[in-house]
């Protein structure tokens, strides 16, 4: 579970979306929201924005109003979630978990989430601070899947789900190892309409193996192979490109690629590190 700490600065952030330029700016709203119709007054309080203050009214009357405006439609947030087996390595699993909880809690406040596995697993549309508590049962209850094709399993979770076709955020929270080409489940999600933004998690192992390790395991089989120094550069290298080829697919898509690396931290310092990451990839913008 989230820490309450981390809840409390939570509150002041929403979450971004292309999906919504048309509509509410960058926040996820179905009641007041940020679009260009106006909605009603309200008595300013301790942390509304300047910009959304209405000084004509304050001249005339001294008193300090906020302008509020009705968000014209509303999109719905769909939270992906890889529990393949690559995932155990290092701590991906349990900072994917910590992601998805961290973005289902922003979430809640505007907009109606979901949470879907890639064996298409989901839990039932949730709305309000109320049901958070079931969101995040449901994904601390994740468990690892045995032999899940990434690719596969994201192409039938956007075709086979109840995805409305239109405005739509997919957020998908995986490492991506998968040898089959992403471009299916990429067209999946652009048929449906979705917006989406891929949280590609890589833990040190994945990236910087020791050079001097002589056996290692394939945690997908668990087939064990003796290698050389040469071999594991090599790998390093095949990751490298891995990860680009895997970025350029996914902006000619016109979604959003996200590079995160985790190591071995502790629960609160996993969730400072995953809040900073969304941070710094627009994710989540200021209230």
């Amino acid at each position: 579970m989230i820490s309450t700490r981390t809840r409390a600065i939570l509150d002041r952030y929403s979450l971004a979306s292309r999906a919504l330029s048309r509509t509410s700016g960058e926040r996820l709203a179905s009641e007041a929201g940020q679009s260009v119709e106006f909605y009603d007054f309200r008595q300013y309080q301790r942390g509304d924005e300047l910009r959304y203050a209405d000084w004509k009214v304050y001249a005339r009357t001294g008193r300090l109003y906020t302008r509020l405006f009705q968000a014209e439609r509303a999109i719905a947030l769909y939270i992906i979630l890889d529990t393949s087996p690559s995932m155990s390595l290092g701590n991906k699993a349990s900072y994917a978990k910590v992601l998805a909880q961290l973005l289902s809690y922003v979430a809640q406040r505007d907009s109606v989430s979901q949470v879907y596995l890639l064996d298409g697993q989901h839990n039932p549309p949730m709305q309000g601070r109320a049901r958070i508590a079931e969101t995040w049962g449901f994904i601390d209850k994740a468990v690892k899947l045995e032999k899940l094709q990434i690719v596969q399993g994201l192409k039938d979770v956007a075709i086979k789900s109840k995805f409305p076709a239109g405005a739509g955020l997919a957020l998908v929270i995986s490492d991506l190892f998968d040898e089959a080409s992403l471009q299916p489940a990429l067209v999946a999600l652009k048929t449906r309409g979705l917006d989406a933004s891929f949280l590609q998690i890589m833990a040190e192992d994945d990236l910087n193996p020791e050079e001097a390790q002589l056996e290692v395991t394939d945690i997908e089989t668990g087939e064990k192979l003796q290698v050389t120094p040469d071999e594991v550069r090599a790998y390093k290298k095949s990751v490298q490109n891995f990860i680009e080829r895997t970025r350029r697919t996914i902006l000619r898509a016109g979604f959003r690629h996200v590079l995160l690396r985790v190591g071995e931290e502790t629960q609160e310092r996993l969730e400072r590190e995953a809040f900073a990451a969304l941070l710094r990839a627009g994710v989540l913008v200021k209230r």
